[in-house]
């Protein structure tokens, strides 16, 4: 999506096909297309970025962030990747192959990651068992929203380690 109407089109286009799998954004065209000028910060695009991730949600599609211009910059372009992913995209463009294995590494869950989400996992269907709704671990409620967050990590390994 790199145009102000495809943003406003993302309903129909993440629709339009079964055969869809992801929904991507190309800000720097759609900076030129709004009459934006591209920051470090991205707020031009924020909201593009927003829509087209919720987008993507309610469609089952994976949300894929634009572009880092900056060839030298890897460390703006973990950055920003890791601002995305936790924004809900599930991977970043790369335009050079020196970028691959910072948004690789961004986009892959750690063991850390994974082991919590199974953790998580565990406890809330152990709490669900004994009959009881919203639980603490580790000092943080948890309840069944959470889950969806959970399997999210989990459904990201197991794309990552499938050959």
């Amino acid at each position: 999506v790199e145009t102000a109407r495809g943003v406003m089109n993302l309903r129909e286009i993440a629709a339009a096909s079964s055969r869809l799998d992801a929904l991507a954004i190309g800000a720097e065209d759609l900076a030129g297309d709004i009459g934006a000028t591209r920051t470090s910060h991205g707020w031009e695009v924020f909201y593009a970025r927003s829509a087209l991730v919720t987008a993507a949600a309610a469609f089952g599609l994976q949300a894929i962030d634009t572009v880092f211009v900056d060839l030298n910059d890897l460390v703006g372009l973990r950055l920003e990747a890791e601002q995305m992913q936790q924004m809900g995209f599930m991977g970043k463009l790369a335009i050079h192959p020196r970028q691959v294995e910072v948004i690789n590494e961004v986009f892959t869950p750690s063991a850390a990651e994974v082991a919590q989400a199974r953790r998580l996992i565990q406890s809330f269907e152990e709490h669900q068992a004994a009959g009881d709704g919203a639980f603490e671990l580790d000092g943080k409620m948890v309840d069944a929203p959470m889950m969806k967050a959970a399997r999210r990590v989990l459904a990201r390994a197991d794309f990552e380690s499938s050959p």
